[in-house]
């Protein structure tokens, strides 16, 4: 009542409480979207199998090798890709979305920056769930390649600085460009 007999005498009053109260709410974090939930786990082949199918999704994974931090990794790009992008995060499944990471193949380059033997390869699937619901699907299925392979992906070796990545790098451009796929549906 107070409050509105002030607006109603001056309107400049008004203008000053809305400022100090979106100057008050700016100090504070706040997130454009909800928090969204974050699994991460590795793909299991079957004894001898290499072709799998994915237990979310459907589509059929090439399984391979998975180094020992992956799922580390990829949590922490994950983690640093949604807080850029201002969406809080927390561990595990709930009542809101989750994005579930299965990584099926994480692979370190075999070389340097200038010569490989074997380069980094990355192979995931993102999903975009809710409860058991897969809503959206990002899959990302890249060994890096040499100009000489593909002349068509000279855009790419230019961004990657015309050198050799490692699979923390390679990873890391998979779960941005997901991670910008799937939010688009939240905002």
């Amino acid at each position: 009542m107070l409050i509105e007999k002030a607006f109603k005498k001056t309107p400049l009053m008004y203008i000053y409480f809305v400022a100090l109260a979106a100057t008050l709410l700016s100090a504070f974090p706040c997130w454009a979207i909800g928090d969204v939930g974050i699994v991460v786990e590795r793909a299991q082949a079957k004894e001898g199998e290499k072709i799998e199918q994915c237990k979310y999704c459907g589509k059929f994974i090439n399984v391979g090798s998975i180094h020992s931090d992956a799922e580390k990794v990829v949590k922490e790009k994950l983690q640093q890709a949604l807080t850029e992008r201002g969406v809080g995060y927390r561990d595990g499944k709930g009542k809101q979305p989750y994005i579930n990471v299965l990584i099926y193949r994480f692979q370190e380059r075999e070389g340097g920056n200038l010569g490989v033997e074997k380069p980094a390869s990355v192979g995931l699937h993102m999903h975009l769930m809710e409860g058991n619901v897969v809503g959206r699907t990002f899959v990302f299925d890249e060994d890096q390649q040499s100009l000489s392979q593909n002349i068509l992906g000279i855009g790419k070796f230019v961004r990657r600085g015309a050198k050799w990545i490692t699979v923390d790098k390679l990873a890391e451009e998979g779960i941005n460009a997901g991670v910008d796929y799937l939010i688009e549906v939240l905002e």
